[in-house]
């Protein structure tokens, strides 16, 4: 979790407080979907997989039969989850507000392996993750400058 300090000084009402944090935490949001959606980095080198044990190499190998089996490989994505959006990764993103939590979400089903905490190794230091992004922007000054922009408001 991320904390920003603001001096408030005239005598404001509550709800006026609540949605200039509403608008603080709404902006972060956009700013670190902009930042996810600026990342797109290069394919992974060849030989980058790594099997997570002997029986998913089995799993694939038994499935995939030469192109002849269930999987196809190179995967192809499907064509959304329940959001109905894009599998597309960068095309992705939506960002709600839920009371005062913004809530960055993806329609990519596969979005936790590849940004999510659930990072896949062969995504490791290729990919930003958002818990990445979310740290960029604070460490960039872009939130301070959102919650000084909010709260001007108030100054006396």
């Amino acid at each position: 979790m991320i904390k920003t300090d603001v001096e408030i000084i005239n005598r404001i009402s509550t709800a006026a407080i609540l949605d200039a944090c509403r608008a603080v935490t709404l902006g972060y949001a956009v700013l670190v979907q902009g930042k996810l959606n600026e990342d797109k980095p290069p394919p992974p080198r060849r030989g980058a997989m790594k099997w997570k044990s002997e029986r998913q190499r089995r799993f694939v190998m038994a499935n995939w039969n030469n192109g002849r089996g269930k999987l196809r490989i190179p995967y192809v994505r499907g064509s959304g989850n329940g959001l109905r959006g894009s599998q597309t990764l960068n095309r992705s993103y939506r960002v709600d507000l839920d009371g005062d939590t913004a809530v960055l979400m993806s329609a990519a089903s596969y979005a936790p392996y590849v940004v999510g905490d659930q990072q896949a190794e062969i995504h490791q230091g290729r990919w930003m993750t958002a818990r990445d992004a979310a740290t960029e922007v604070h460490q960039s000054g872009d939130l301070q400058t959102i919650a000084d922009q909010a709260f001007a408001q108030f100054q006396p």
